[in-house]
Formats: structure tokens, C-alpha cells, sequence
């Protein structure tokens, strides 16, 4: 990796980490881990900070089938009907 290489891929990198940092810590910070919580007792708030991520992982992670590995949002299906 050339030194302009090296620069840009640390920046990148540190971008990421920041914008990573302020979802979980800011967006998401609501949002109970590893625990499941229903879709329909969202605030428009929450729901609004969901699409911000969404669109975040988007715009920064172009590949479908990659952002749905790494994406911090995972929706499940209730198993009661």
C-alpha cells in the first residue's frame, strides 16, 4: 500500500468507526441488546433513527448480501400468530 493509500484507508477506517460509534451509542442506544423488542411499540422517534441507520449502512456498505451480515439492525419474525 503506497502512503496515499495508507492515508485514505485510515481515514476511511476512521470514519466507519466513528459513524459505528454514534449509532450504537446515539441512534440505537435505546434499542435493548441481544433482546427482542416489537416493532409495533416503536415511537416515530425510534423508527426514525432505524431508517438513519439503514440509510447509513446503505450509503457505506453498497453490496446487499455483505450489509445484511454486518448490519446492526436484525429483524426476526414472532413465532406466536
Amino acid at each position: 500500500m503506497t502512503g496515499k493509500e495508507l492515508t485514505y484507508h485510515n481515514i476511511i477506517q476512521n470514519q466507519l468507526a466513528g459513524l459505528y460509534d454514534h449509532m450504537t451509542n446515539n441512534l440505537l442506544s435505546w434499542l435493548p441488546e441481544n433482546d427482542y423488542i416489537d416493532e409495533t411499540d416503536f415511537t416515530d422517534k425510534q423508527r426514525d433513527q432505524i431508517a438513519a441507520v439503514l440509510a447509513i449502512e446503505e450509503e457505506w456498505m453498497l453490496d446487499p448480501v455483505v450489509r445484511a451480515q454486518v448490519t446492526l439492525i436484525n429483524w426476526e419474525e414472532s413465532d406466536e400468530s
